[in-house]
Parts: structure tokens; C-alpha cells; sequence
């Protein structure tokens, strides 16, 4: 009777053995389980919280990078432009031509007055001078020779903003250009005020 005793506890307390190894390993395995999620869960957020901040930067990028696309302006090539020297005379200067018009002297044909005023085998001279009556009186300074097509230039002027002369109120505005030889050979040529005004070369 007592081994028979003996043997029912031993089965017993095996059976209880057993059921708790096996009783452990399952709440270690949801343990870890539960874990391995929340894992999971947290990298797949980091993930998408660096997903929406790198799209947040990018759309900045193309705002900023649009902004100054809008800002841009394109250089104004020297090509467009004709290089030269506006004259000052001292100590006198040549008498006023009797009507109004652009005159280019060059090494062959220039007045016999200015033989030797200038550099001709290196120089041409360009003169202007309008006939708006308007602006009679006026000191006229050239701002640039625009090269307006293959065989167009504007010459762009200003004029004096203290108005015109007291001493040569009827004295019509003009100037002295001097340019590389050649440069202009064959062009025409029409005078405009800095907004754009046609000025009288008739």
C-alpha cells in the first residue's frame, strides 16, 4: 500500500514538474512575443516619422529652389552693346552742325578742322545731334550704343536734369563718340532718350 502511495505522488509531482516547464515556456514565448511587436511598431513609426520629414525638407528645397528660379535675370550680353568714349573738349569746341543728324568721320573722311584732334588710323568718331526744341539748351550725355539689329544702332541719351542752359538756351544738344575704326562702318542709327523716346535726327 505505501509503494502504491509512493508511486502516485512521484507521478504526481512529475506531472506537476512538467506542466510547469511547459507552463513557462509559453508565457516566455508571449512574453517575447509582445516584445518582438512593440519592436516592430517602434522602428516601422521611426520609419515613417523620417519618411514625412524628409518629404517635409524636400518640398522646401523645391519652394526655395523655385523662388529663386523666379528671381533669376539673364545677364545682358556685352555683344549687345558697342563699346566707346564720349569726347570732352577743352578749350573750345567745334561749332555746331546747322541742322540736326549723325555724322561718322573716319580717317578718310572727316572735316579738315580735326586732323589732328584725333587717332585716325586707330579711331572713328561718331557725332549726333538732334532737333527737338524741346530740349534746346540742354547738356545731353550718350549712355550706350545699343545694337538694335545687323545694321541698326540706337544711341541712348540723358539729358541734363538741372534743365537747360542759361547762357545757351537755343544751343541743340550732341555729342562726340569716339570707336574702334570700322566698328560702325555701313550702320544706321536713330537717337532715344533713357525712356525710350525717339529723338529728331531731321
Amino acid at each position: 500500500m505505501f509503494r502504491t502511495y509512493g508511486l502516485v505522488m512521484t507521478l504526481i509531482l512529475t506531472g506537476l514538474i512538467l506542466s510547469g516547464c511547459f507552463g513557462g515556456s509559453d508565457e516566455e514565448a508571449e512574453a517575447n512575443g509582445k516584445a518582438d511587436t512593440n519592436e516592430q511598431n517602434a522602428a516601422e513609426k521611426e520609419n515613417e516619422d523620417n519618411q514625412a520629414k524628409e518629404e517635409t525638407e524636400n518640398a522646401g528645397n523645391e519652394s526655395d529652389s523655385e523662388s529663386e528660379e523666379s528671381k533669376g535675370v539673364a545677364p545682358k550680353s556685352a555683344s549687345e552693346q558697342v563699346s566707346y568714349t564720349q569726347v570732352t573738349w577743352f578749350g573750345g569746341s567745334p561749332k555746331r552742325q546747322a541742322e540736326p543728324g549723325v555724322w561718322y568721320y573716319t580717317a578718310d573722311d572727316h572735316p579738315s578742322n580735326l586732323d589732328d584732334t584725333f587717332e585716325w588710323e586707330d579711331e572713328d568718331i561718331l557725332l549726333w545731334q538732334i532737333g527737338d526744341e524741346k530740349y534746346a539748351g540742354y547738356d545731353a550725355d550718350t549712355e550706350k550704343l545699343e545694337i538694335a539689329g545687323d545694321d541698326l544702332i540706337k544711341i541712348i541719351v540723358s539729358f541734363d536734369e538741372d534743365g537747360p542752359s542759361d547762357l545757351h538756351p537755343d544751343r541743340m544738344p550732341r555729342n562726340y563718340l569716339k570707336v574702334d575704326k570700322d566698328v560702325l562702318s555701313g550702320k544706321s542709327f536713330l537717337v532715344e532718350t533713357t525712356d525710350g523716346e525717339e529723338l529728331s535726327l531731321k
